[in-house]
């Protein structure tokens, strides 16, 4: 489903929610969405390369819950890393996301996001299919403010071993105030369509609104620069270019450390043509800053 079919489709959900109660509402949910879940975590593996800039780490690229073969990266990842299998994801789809895949294999953790019906249904499919789970679903909004509260006061793990964020508009300006000194590996979305030269990020809004016509986030160098300021170095981009993988720099013996420029990729597959154009015109027009 495109970005922006999804934003519709949200706002029809929860405004149906609201004249609903939340057992009815979700049965209702469970009814439509049962089988795309089931489908979704017993799908084999799959893998298509959508770069010709490839490094050593995307040859390990698949897909089975995740959007762009990041599962096959996660894995990968974590074959090297020390872990205790726990993670926390911001920002997530009900059967496409980060962590999908590591509640199928034991892994505990949280799942966070502002969408009502997204976690009801959530919180629903992962308590049949994966009975033992110890995952916690959190349903709040994520602001640069309230970040380190919020993880605080939830988690029941010291140290954060997968760290996901993807809330498609304020990340650079969350992270950028979060603590990360106990997080082993980070992956969040960038913004390709800025372009693999420039460090710029959108302003920091509370009331953010995402409109799929490329204005969010912030560049693969803002990031880069970011979080290596913070000790973090990066070693993988997903062959479509949507998603950037930081390990610690501790860590960072383990894997090939990137350039930001020379590793740039962008494949924004699922776009038509005149959808590229339209985008890509409208990026040099928004108000971004210099960072």
């Amino acid at each position: 489903m495109r970005p922006s079919k999804k934003k519709i489709v949200r706002i029809i959900e929860n405004t149906v929610a609201q004249y609903l109660g939340d057992k009815l509402y979700t049965f209702i949910l469970f009814l439509r969405y049962f089988n795309n879940f089931k489908r979704s975590i017993n799908r084999e593996k799959k893998s298509k390369i959508h770069s010709q800039n490839i490094d050593e780490i995307n040859k390990y690229e698949y897909k089975i819950t995740s959007q762009n073969n990041e599962d096959g990266i996660i894995e990968y990842i974590f074959k090297k890393l020390p872990n205790n299998k726990n993670f926390i994801e911001i920002g997530f789809e009900y059967y496409e996301n980060n962590s999908l895949n590591l509640i199928k294999d034991g892994w505990s953790g949280i799942l966070i996001d502002q969408n009502r019906a997204g976690c009801l249904l959530t919180r629903k499919l992962i308590n049949l299919f994966f009975p033992k789970n110890k995952v916690d679903i959190l349903r709040t909004k994520i602001t640069r403010e309230n970040i380190n509260t919020i993880i605080d006061k939830n988690r029941k793990f010291e140290e954060i071993d997968f760290f996901s964020l993807d809330v498609d508009g304020n990340d650079y300006w969350i992270l950028k105030d979060m603590k990360l000194d106990n997080i082993k590996c980070i992956c969040l979305e960038f913004n390709p369509w800025i372009g693999k030269n420039y460090k710029k990020a959108v302003p920091y809004d509370e009331n953010f609104n995402y409109e799929d016509d490329g204005f969010f986030g912030a560049s693969l160098l803002a990031y880069h620069d970011l979080l290596k300021e913070k000790n973090f170095d990066l070693i993988a981009i997903d062959s479509s270019g949507t998603n950037a993988f930081f390990v610690a720099h501790q860590y960072s013996k383990f894997f090939e450390v990137l350039n930001p420029i020379k590793s740039f990729k962008f494949n924004p597959y699922q776009y038509s043509e005149d959808r590229k154009r339209k985008i890509t015109s409208q990026v040099k027009e928004h108000n971004f800053i210099d960072l």
